[in-house]
């Protein structure tokens, strides 16, 4: 499953960080560009050029990691279409957020005082100063938010809805899935094939003989056989040994019927090969589910 990049850009001092972190979900990483400038590109300095290389290698960062399943929200000043245009060649699934703020905002913000020394000439080549922003074109920006009229909260709610990048699962399955099976999918499918937005949480557990599959390729397993499930999600999980439950906070505890319990993982992983359980071979009429509870 390739992951998605949500691209923030705008002035310094913007607003772009303070959103960015707050659109982190369980499986995102954040790249940001003060970041990226004192590790991965200390080497780059502030011309055009060494701008383009900056944003350059940071679109390479969240392609490979897109490809590795993750969502990236990445917070860069971006001042330059070119600069945008180029980013969008190297993302396959991309949203640019326009981080409105006007320069005065932005200046008052300014904690560091950065804008301050740019005006003083102790900085060359700083954003809204003596370095251009060149406005973005409506059918590049997918969303713009106004970082001075509207709430932090507000901003992220509108980011959220518009690009639909907020998960929000009725169901949450937490297990080993050494390896998925049929008793599994019982449960899974009873929400998943009716519509659930599903969370397939997968515990990372220590390899050995009960546990013969890497969390990776638990995670692709269950991935390819719901792969026509839009609603169904995984993410991996720390080997968590103890889930403390709460009470009357919204939500419910589900059991597990008898039937299903008495399916075993077990004498599945002693019949069938490692590599007979990635490929599914274990599973009801080759992979496909023949538990369906709305037929």
């Amino acid at each position: 499953m390739i992951g998605t990049t949500t691209w923030l850009f705008g002035l310094p001092c913007s607003g772009k960080t303070t959103l960015a972190e707050g659109l982190i979900g369980p499986k995102t990483v954040h790249l940001d560009g003060d970041y990226l400038r004192d590790t991965l590109n200390s080497d780059l300095g502030f011309s055009k050029e060494d701008r383009t290389e900056n944003l350059r290698r940071a679109a390479g960062v969240a392609r490979a990691l897109n490809d590795q399943g993750f969502d990236v929200v990445a917070s860069f000043i971006t001042p330059y279409r070119s600069q945008r245009e180029l980013i969008a060649e190297s993302l396959e699934n991309v949203s640019f957020v326009y981080v409105n703020a006007p320069l005065e905002v932005c200046e008052q913000r300014d904690v560091k005082g950065m804008y301050e020394r740019a005006r003083n000439g102790e900085i060359e080549g700083f954003t809204g100063i003596d370095a251009p922003f060149e406005e973005p074109e409506r059918p590049e920006v997918e969303v713009e938010v106004r970082t001075a009229t509207h709430s932090k909260e507000a901003n992220i709610k509108r980011i959220n809805a518009e690009l639909d990048r907020k998960f929000e699962p009725s169901h949450v399955f937490i297990g080993r899935w050494q390896p998925l099976h049929d008793g599994h999918r019982t449960i899974i499918d009873s929400a998943a094939d009716n519509g659930k937005r599903v969370v397939i949480a997968i515990r990372d557990t220590e390899l050995g003989e009960k546990n013969p599959l890497t969390a990776q390729e638990r995670r692709e397993l269950i991935e390819n056989v719901y792969e026509d499930h839009p609603n169904v999600e995984t993410v991996i999980l720390p080997d968590v040994d103890t889930v403390a439950i709460g009470r009357d906070v919204g939500y419910s505890v589900v059991s597990v019927p008898q039937e299903v319990a008495e399916i075993s993982g077990t004498e599945t992983r002693e019949k069938y090969e490692k590599s007979e359980l990635i490929a599914g071979q274990h599973l009801g009429a080759n992979g496909s589910r023949r538990h369906r509870t709305n037929e």
